[in-house]
């Protein structure tokens, strides 16, 4: 912890340069918290590891992993809508334990529905991309991304069939709904996918070519596709 000067009186924090590091990993803090929309605070975040950040917060209905860079602006902080923005690339970006690529992300806090707004690509190499737009709400414990899907990896969905799958290569393009509340998310959408699945309880991998998945409320269907191994 770098030396640095807080003051603070009644609705009003001044932040001289606050750094926390780690090797190449810190975080820096700088700014006014006031009430005012003039007065913000920046963090500057870099190669902090968003999945214990999530941990500090217990945010586990769905699983983050990788290193964020970049920085978060937050204004109006003792007013009663305050204000907050962030622009962050994540590299290694992981959705439930499935590799994504590079995340670019902008977020900011919606105080007119109690949420933050997001608005993401992934980018995995020159032929996968994957779009995320949505929004979570801590405060109405709910969540809702609409996934757009262009070639994306379907390592994720080994988190959601453990039960009868193990190792996923697969690819996968059309879009998915991740909704519902906190406690209890669903998926809802269409994916065609080509690629290799193993059936844990055959002990089998199986391969599929353009197979309709399609996901409504506490169900994966493949319906009429046909698998060969």
């Amino acid at each position: 912890v770098l030396p640095s000067t807080i003051d603070y009186s009644k609705n009003d924090i001044r932040i001289d340069n606050f750094k926390v590091s780690h090797n190449a990993q810190n975080i820096t803090i700088d700014g006014r918290a006031t009430a005012s929309p003039d007065d913000s605070i920046d963090v500057h975040l870099k190669d902090i590891d968003i999945s214990y950040i999530l941990n500090l917060v217990n945010f586990h209905s769905v699983e983050f992993s990788g290193m964020a860079t970049g920085k978060a602006t937050l204004s109006s902080i003792f007013a009663k809508e305050p204000k907050m923005h962030a622009d962050l690339k994540v590299d290694n970006f992981k959705f439930e334990d499935g590799r994504m690529g590079t995340l670019y992300a902008k977020t900011s806090l919606n105080n007119t529905l109690k949420q933050l707004d997001i608005s993401a690509v992934a980018i995995d190499g020159e032929d996968r991309k994957t779009t995320i737009e949505g929004y979570v709400s801590p405060q109405r414990s709910d969540i809702s991304l609409n996934i757009t899907a262009h070639n994306t990896r379907l390592e994720f969905m080994k988190s959601f069939c453990s039960s009868f799958m193990g190792e996923i290569d697969a690819k996968a393009n059309g879009s998915v709904l991740l909704f519902g509340p906190l406690s209890n998310i669903n998926l809802r959408g269409k994916l065609i996918a080509d690629g290799s699945m193993e059936i844990t309880s055959l002990n089998t991998t199986y391969t599929v070519h353009n197979g309709v998945v399609r996901f409504i409320p506490d169900a994966i269907i493949m319906d009429n596709d046909t698998i060969t191994d």
